[in-house]
């Protein structure tokens, strides 16, 4: 009872009777309050000992950060921090003291030398971070003497003072480097390869001129049958070699995003009758029939790319004849409207070829892949036709499917949104005997550095009766045009002393200077590329030819352009 001296002095007294119900109450009533202080100080004991836990496990937790976090007060003093953000600020555990100015902290950064961008400015320095806390929040990097790099991010309590987060980027900070580099190193591989595929077209494209220029002109020559069939066959594979260098360009451009479609009216019968037209009498050949079908609601002008449209439809006749021995090829035009009522044409091309699987269909829109590797060995091909066609057909805001079973042929399904265009005024063209008059000729100067290049439009062009100048670069093509007079320029875009373009813009200037009309200049070139013909028209060239090219389109184009009235320099 030593505990409880007020209860022990209760205890020791001797009530009158009367009074023995009182003192029982009495002492009820200690024993309770009793009770209940001691209950009390139980459970403020027990609270301490919660606080006490939560702060330790909030200690556990702030060290067990992977990022360093230091607390100031509302006067910037240093209150909690941890090991992170000592090893960041100091390096040392004996460095840190709890009150220490956020001033203080930096300068034992900067007597370690760990602020390299501080070196020779350090006042300035700490000024700029002092006054950056300032603001509610801020953030920024910054690289240590050692190489690492830190986020730093400042955020005021409500209470006046800063939670400072430093947050270790080294990693993050050199794998975006990794992918810059990679970056790089791709986009420098993109354009070495632009720049191969360039050079090479122009490497192949100058001797295939020749070949397929000098066949054309020598099937307009006296051949007995044999040798108009061996002049078929230089002709149809130049052709071949012509199309297999297109596509790997056009797959080239089309994977750079530099391929651009073209926006122009253009008779959509006339272009479907060329596409098939090319096949037919291969097809004929093979004893297969060949039908074309417009439905006479699409044979109309429309207004797209004519050139990438006749480029699938003749990619997919093309197949469809080759991989055909037996049966029909068919192609087939009709109209109707999408959803929005957008105008849309459907072109079918169907066979009854070999036709190919499921499986194969899956792979046939794939670079490199034909629905069998026995194909390839059969009938030859790339592979890269259907996947620049499915591609183009995309651009052209349509799609490419298909349809087939094994033995069974295939049709293969082309939808394009094109819109109704008006017609052109029709333009008669001067025909290739009338580039020469009983009056004058029609005296053409052309400029190119390769032998076979010239000798295949002297050839072209000695047919038409037109007086040819030939020179071997643009010094001597400008010499020549301010000697003489002509009627028209054929002009190669890479020679050597000057090029193509450099002696187009010094022609015009000429001409401009002493106010001379300006004679048309067609540039003859095996420069193929958007960005060439593009570099063309703006030296001041009035039509660009990419070789190799077809006899009739060099001599319509001539008559075409010495018709035309001749326009003063401006």
């Amino acid at each position: 009872m030593r505990n409880f001296p007020l209860l022990q002095r209760l205890l020791d007294i001797t009530p009158p009777p009367d009074d023995l119900s009182l003192m029982v109450s009495v002492a009820a009533v200690c024993l309770v309050g009793l009770a209940t202080l001691g209950f009390a100080s139980l459970n403020a004991r027990s609270k301490r000992r919660s606080q006490a836990n939560a702060l330790d496990q909030m200690q556990e937790a702030i060290e067990a950060m992977s990022d360093g976090l230091g607390l100031y007060d509302s006067k910037d003093r240093l209150i909690v921090w941890n090991a992170q953000y000592t090893d960041i600020k100091a390096g040392d555990a004996e460095s840190l003291r709890s009150g220490m100015k956020f001033e203080d902290v930096l300068q034992i950064g900067l007597a370690k030398g760990r602020y390299a961008e501080a070196i020779g400015r350090e006042e300035a320095w700490i000024a700029q971070r002092v006054a950056a806390r300032a603001a509610l929040s801020s953030s920024m990097e910054q690289q240590l003497a050692d190489g690492r790099w830190l986020r730093l991010q400042d955020r005021r309590t409500s209470a006046g003072g800063v939670v400072t987060v430093c947050a270790d980027i080294t990693d993050l900070k050199r794998n975006a480097q990794a992918l810059s580099d990679a970056r790089d190193t791709a986009e420098a591989a993109n354009r070495a390869k632009s720049e191969f595929l360039a050079n090479m077209s122009h490497e192949i494209r100058t001797p295939l001129n020749g070949v397929i220029g000098l066949a054309q002109a020598l099937a307009r020559t006296d051949l007995s049958p044999g040798q108009t069939e061996m002049l078929d066959l230089i002709q149809s594979s130049g052709h071949t070699l012509q199309a297999l260098l297109s596509d790997i360009l056009d797959l080239a451009r089309v994977e750079s995003g530099r391929l651009e479609l073209a926006d122009l009216p253009f008779d959509l019968t006339r272009a479907v009758q060329e596409a098939a037209q090319l096949y037919m009498t291969t097809a004929t050949e093979k004893g297969l029939q060949f039908f074309v079908d417009i439905d006479p609601e699409a044979a109309v002008w429309v207004q797209g790319d004519e050139v990438r449209l006749k480029q699938v439809l003749t990619n997919l006749v093309s197949n469809a004849v080759k991989f055909t021995s037996q049966g029909f090829v068919s192609l087939t035009v009709t109209r109707s409207a999408r959803a929005d009522g957008v105008p849309l044409l459907r072109f079918m091309v169907e066979d009854t070829g070999v036709g190919f699987d499921v499986a194969a269909r899956q792979r046939l829109f794939t670079r490199f892949e034909q629905a069998d590797g026995t194909i390839t060995r059969q009938f030859g091909g790339s592979g890269l036709g259907l996947a620049i066609c499915r591609q183009l057909a995309e651009m052209m805001e349509g799609d490419l499917d298909c349809e087939s079973e094994p033995g069974g042929g295939s049709a293969f399904i082309l939808t394009v949104p094109l819109r109704k265009a008006t017609p052109p005024i029709a333009i008669t063209n001067i025909d290739d005997t009338t580039l020469h008059t009983e009056e004058r000729r029609v005296r053409v100067l052309m400029a190119d550095d390769h032998p076979t290049n010239r000798k295949v439009v002297e050839l072209i062009l000695g047919q038409t009766g037109v007086d040819l100048v030939q020179v071997e670069d643009g010094a001597q093509a400008l010499s020549a045009f301010q000697a003489e007079n002509f009627d028209l320029v054929l002009m190669d875009m890479q020679m050597p002393v000057m090029d193509g373009l450099s002696a187009t813009r010094e022609i015009r200037a000429y001409e401009l200077a002493f106010g001379r009309p300006q004679v048309p200049i067609i540039m003859l070139t095996a420069n193929a590329l958007p960005d060439h013909v593009s570099a063309s028209l703006a030296a001041g060239a009035s039509r660009h030819l990419a070789k190799p090219f077809d006899a009739m389109e060099l001599l319509s184009t001539v008559a075409e352009l010495i018709s035309e009235p001749k326009a003063l320099a401006a």
